[in-house]
């Protein structure tokens, strides 16, 4: 009985000096930060996220968490919260946390917000109804939302709900502004070939080969001269010229130099088997 008596004492003895550890090790670094302090340290966590962290990782998510803490009101926390839910095709959790971050910050996420609604979700009204707001939002400014110019996301978004004028006009306001910021060999492919096709679904062919050729003059890809096999062809050209587009075509394809874009498919997206399919069709 003696034996245990001291080793009952003992253990409490352990046991009270490792809480008393605890404590002092408590009450070294707990600190209660200024909401000035609190803002620094959240942004600090979000931005060494991509650089030390994989997206949708529990490390990465730990953080995020850590800056929620300490700013809640931080609207880039619930962007990089929506990021990989995005690409991960968790839509519900992507209303949730986009949504927070417009509300939070719309002059940096309503525009990113509007991107996802087209070219993820092919919510076209909703993405028109995120442009506009953020156009409102930053008047006599060309915003860039995702590193493209809103007009033209907005023309693209009235070709895809077939209100062709309303998307012509937004193609037009897109191409006058590029021409003044610099030239047109800087303007990516699919904007040629968009206008083009605008043209080519209101049965104006004339002004679709004008805008796809123009396209080739500045930077041509395996889509633009695939689209512009497919006119003639429809339009009764010569064989022999169709055949040696959908050759260069078929070409620049293998290459990579194609219209496309990670996680979805592109919008009159060309694959290599369309090429290979009207080559046979003439054959």
């Amino acid at each position: 009985m003696e034996k245990f008596r001291i080793f009952y004492r003992n253990t409490m003895l352990v046991s009270l000096l490792l809480l008393s550890a605890c404590h002092q090790e408590e009450s070294l670094y707990k600190r209660e930060f200024t909401n000035k302090d609190s803002k620094i340290y959240a942004r600090q966590f979000i931005n060494g996220l991509n650089t030390h962290y994989y997206q949708g990782s529990p490390e990465e998510h730990f953080q995020i968490l850590e800056a929620k803490k300490l700013d809640s009101t931080f609207a880039d926390i619930y962007r990089e919260m929506g990021a990989s839910r995005v690409k991960r095709g968790l839509i519900t959790q992507f209303y949730e946390t986009y949504g927070k971050a417009v509300a939070y910050d719309a002059e940096s996420w309503q525009g990113y917000r509007g991107y996802l609604y087209l070219y993820f979700y092919r919510d076209y009204d909703r993405a028109i109804q995120d442009y506009n707001t953020l156009d409102a939002l930053t008047p006599d400014f060309v915003d860039y939302p995702q590193s493209e110019n809103i007009d033209f996301s907005r023309a693209v978004c009235y070709l895809m709900k077939k209100e062709y004028d309303k998307a012509l006009s937004y193609f037009e306001k897109f191409f006058e502004h590029e021409i003044e910021a610099d030239n047109l060999d800087y303007v990516q492919s699919r904007a040629f070939l968009f206008h083009g096709i605008t043209y080519y679904n209101m049965g104006n062919i004339e002004r679709a080969l004008e805008k796809i050729d123009l396209g080739i003059q500045h930077n041509k890809n395996a889509d633009l001269l695939y689209w512009k096999a497919k006119i003639w062809k429809e339009s009764g050209g010569k064989t022999s010229e169709i055949f040696q587009l959908l050759k260069e075509s078929k070409k620049l394809m293998k290459q990579g130099s194609n219209n496309r874009r990670p996680y979805v498919e592109e919008f009159y997206q060309t694959y290599i088997e369309d090429i290979e399919e009207m080559i046979q069709s003439i054959s």
